[in-house]
């Protein structure tokens, strides 16, 4: 892999991009996920489900609390009604103010609020792990980008030091012209090889410009802003990764990544609704105590007088305390519908886990696959490039003393840049694989993580 490294940062160092970055603020891949995940609205809109379903939980907590009220009550009353004060009838212009406080707490209620906080605490772990989820997405396509860039930086590289030596071989065909060692045929033909280097140069150009603009839009990057990204690109792995077995790297992604832990918890959470349900038909116990009072402008002493506020809430003031009992007969098949409901969830709920769980199987099957090919492919490019060379040398050897065309010459010259842009290709590949795999073994898309 360091042998990748050189070899990367040798067509890199082509364009200048070196200079560029000793200039301008150079963002790592770390730092374009960073930013990505505090500038992307579906993150944001996500933590804040995060928060509703807490809040869910903590609600759901405070229903186990006795619940307390207070009701007070003004009454003007005209003409014949009742007196509070006598329950007679009298025919004059009054009013009464009453006053309650009522409490009431469940004992049992067929542990329908215990099912419920376990219910929410599951929706929370799971909505959870669903914002990691959301993050590693977002992730995803910020190193996909970043990776794009890489290879249209390197092939601006390849693409600039093919027109040089173009030029130079332009050059170089102008002056055997004319001393008569070369035909014209050789100028024309050197002329129309450096049109299309010089085409391809401009295109490179053109697409790494695309790829930056396209990184910038997965970041929420200012578009008018400068962004230089980190060329340095190292293998992430320590060690060595050719001990990975299909069914270890299985057993690390179904701890570390969010996929299962969300459908697992979303079963688990199914099942609570499933009991809840069943709780519906259970009888209900609690007990519920109060006081009231009331005042009244009917209410005289001895002497006519009307009797004083405090005295008459003192004088009127009553307390109970009862224990009561709800049973459900009938309720219109509702509950019976809300417990066929949640028990078909819950069967959607195993299926989904074991879907989750058979994707992730053939994911972490297809990313091992696909990194030892693309390592292959890697070292089958390195070893091309170096055949290629040395074929280029020999071919420029030889159409020195004449005993090739330039036609020839230039079939050479195209394979060994062909062969340095697979290099690139290939070995941008390996890294971008192996940082999947040790995503899979860890749970972080991130370098330090």
């Amino acid at each position: 892999m360091k042998r990748f490294i050189a070899i990367l940062l040798l067509f890199l160092l082509f364009s200048g991009c070196r200079e560029i970055m000793v200039a301008q603020n150079v963002w790592t891949l770390d730092q374009c996920i960073n930013y990505a995940w505090e500038n992307n609205f579906s993150v944001y809109n996500q933590e804040l489900g995060v928060e509703i379903r807490k809040t869910d939980l903590r609600q759901a907590k405070n229903d186990l609390l006795p619940n307390l009220s207070a009701q007070s009550s003004f009454d003007q009353y005209f003409g014949r009604s009742i007196d509070p004060a006598t329950n007679a009838y009298i025919d004059v212009k009054f009013f009464t103010n009453s006053y309650n406080i009522a409490s009431s707490v469940d004992i049992f209620n067929g542990f329908v609020r215990l099912n419920t906080i376990d219910m929410q605490r599951h929706n929370v772990i799971a909505e959870t792990s669903k914002l990691q989820q959301l993050k590693n997405q977002v992730a995803f396509t910020v190193i996909n980008g970043y990776y794009d860039v890489l290879l249209k930086q390197g092939l601006v590289s390849i693409a600039n030091e093919n027109y040089e030596l173009s030029v130079s071989q332009l050059n170089y065909t102008m002056k055997l012209v004319e001393i008569g060692r070369k035909a014209g045929t050789d100028l024309l033909e050197t002329e129309a090889n450096m049109a299309t280097d010089s085409f391809l140069m401009v295109q490179s150009h053109h697409l790494l410009e695309q790829a930056s603009l396209d990184l910038k839009y997965l970041m929420n990057f200012p578009l008018i802003d400068s962004l230089v990204i980190d060329t340095l690109v190292y293998s992430i792995f320590s060690g060595t990764m050719d001990t990975l077995t299909m069914t270890g790297l299985f057993q690390l992604a179904s701890t570390s990544l969010p996929d299962l832990n969300i459908a697992r918890n979303q079963l688990l959470a199914a099942k609570q609704a499933v009991r809840i349900s069943k709780g519906a038909f259970s009888p209900n116990l609690g007990i519920y105590g109060g006081w009231n009072s009331q005042y009244s402008e009917t209410n005289h002493d001895d002497n006519e007088k009307i009797i004083p506020f405090s005295n008459q809430i003192s004088n009127n003031s009553s307390e109970y305390l009862g224990l009561g009992i709800n049973i459900p007969i009938f309720s219109k098949f509702s509950k019976y519908t809300a417990l066929n409901k949640s028990k078909l969830q819950y069967q959607q709920a195993k299926i989904q886990y074991n879907d989750v769980s058979y994707k992730l199987m053939m994911g972490v099957q297809k990313s091992l696959t696909d990194w030892k090919s693309a390592r292959a492919e890697y070292e089958s490019s390195l070893s091309q490039l170096a055949k290629t060379q040395k074929a280029y040398e020999a071919a420029e050897k030889k159409l020195d003393k004449g005993l090739i065309n330039i036609i020839e010459f230039y079939i050479q010259k195209n394979n060994w840049f062909k062969s340095k842009t697979e290099v690139l290709r290939t070995g941008l590949q390996v890294l971008l694989k192996e940082r999947y795999l040790r995503f899979l073994m860890t749970g972080s898309l991130l370098s330090k993580g």
